[in-house]
C-alpha cells in the first residue's frame, strides 16, 4: 500500500475507532480487520466504531454507529482463534456452502453463515437482529437496547411469573415458526442466546443454525428444546418436553 494511503487509513481509523484499552483493541483488531473496517467506513455503511458492549471466545460485539447516528450493532469474529475449528461440522452439510473453507476462510464463511441465517429469520417474522451488511469476518446488524442501554441477556433479567411465561410463549412460537416456515433449528438455543429488547425476546448467535436436511439437525433440535424446558422450568413455567414437541409439531420419532 502506498505511504499516502496507508497514511489516510491510519487517520481515518483513528479518528473514527473509539475503543478504551489497548488490550481490548490489540486482541481484536489484526491488520486485515482493521482493512474491513477501513473499507466498510469509506463505503458509508458505518461511521463510527464505539466500545465494546459484548465479549465471547469467538467473537466481540461494538456499538457503532452510521453517518445519520443510527445505533448499529458491529459484531467482529475474532481470526486468531483456534475456536473456530470445531464449527467445521456446521458447516458440512449445509447445501448453501459446496466447500468447506479453512483457516481464515472458515471464519469468513461463519460471518456470511450468520448474516444469511438472520436475514432468513427477519424476513420470517422472527425477532432477531436485522442484519445490515457484512464484510469478511465484520457483521453489521440492528443494535438492540433496553431503556437506553444495550440489551440484556434473557439470564441477567429479573421478571415476574406472568412476564416469564409471556417470554416462554413468545419464543416458542419463534422455534415453531423456525421449525415449520423457515425448516430451520436455532442449534444453541440457551438463556445466554436470548436478549431482552424493548419487553421482547430476540433470538442472537445463530451462525450455528441449520436447515432441516443438515445431518446434525435433529440433534441440535433435541439439545434446543431441552435447554428451553430446563431453563422455563427452574423458572416457575410449567411446561414439558412433550408440551413443547406437541407446540412445534415435530414427529416423535425424529427426536
Amino acid at each position: 500500500m502506498p505511504h499516502g494511503k496507508k497514511k489516510e487509513q491510519d487517520d481515518l481509523l483513528k479518528e473514527r475507532i473509539h475503543i478504551p484499552g489497548r488490550k481490548t483493541y490489540e486482541e481484536v483488531f489484526d491488520k486485515r480487520t482493521l482493512m474491513e473496517l477501513y473499507n466498510l467506513m469509506k463505503d458509508g455503511v458505518i461511521d463510527i466504531l464505539d466500545h465494546p458492549i459484548s465479549t465471547g471466545k469467538e467473537a466481540k460485539v461494538f456499538r457503532g454507529e452510521q453517518k445519520d447516528g443510527t445505533p448499529v450493532a458491529v459484531k467482529i469474529m475474532r481470526i486468531n482463534t483456534a475456536v473456530f475449528k470445531k464449527y467445521r461440522r456446521y458447516i458440512e452439510g449445509d447445501h448453501r456452502f459446496k466447500d468447506v473453507p479453512k483457516g481464515v476462510k472458515m471464519i469468513y464463511s461463519w460471518a456470511r453463515k450468520e448474516f444469511s441465517n438472520l436475514r432468513v429469520m427477519h424476513k420470517a417474522g422472527i425477532k432477531v437482529p436485522e442484519p445490515i451488511s457484512f464484510s469478511k469476518n465484520i457483521l453489521i446488524m440492528e443494535y438492540l437496547d433496553h431503556r437506553g442501554y444495550p440489551a440484556p441477556m434473557l439470564k441477567d433479567v429479573k421478571i415476574d411469573q406472568e412476564d416469564m411465561e409471556y417470554v416462554s410463549d413468545q419464543i416458542l412460537g419463534y422455534m415453531k415458526t423456525l421449525y415449520n416456515e423457515v425448516e430451520m433449528v436455532h442449534g444453541d438455543l440457551s438463556e445466554f442466546n436470548v436478549l431482552i429488547s424493548k419487553g421482547y425476546p430476540y433470538l442472537i448467535d445463530v451462525s450455528q443454525s441449520v436447515f432441516l436436511d443438515h445431518p446434525e439437525a435433529i440433534d441440535l433440535l433435541e439439545r434446543d428444546v431441552k435447554n428451553f424446558v430446563r431453563y422455563f422450568r427452574d423458572n416457575g413455567v410449567d411446561v414439558t418436553e412433550e408440551d413443547v414437541v406437541d407446540e412445534i409439531g415435530i414427529e416423535v420419532e425424529e427426536i
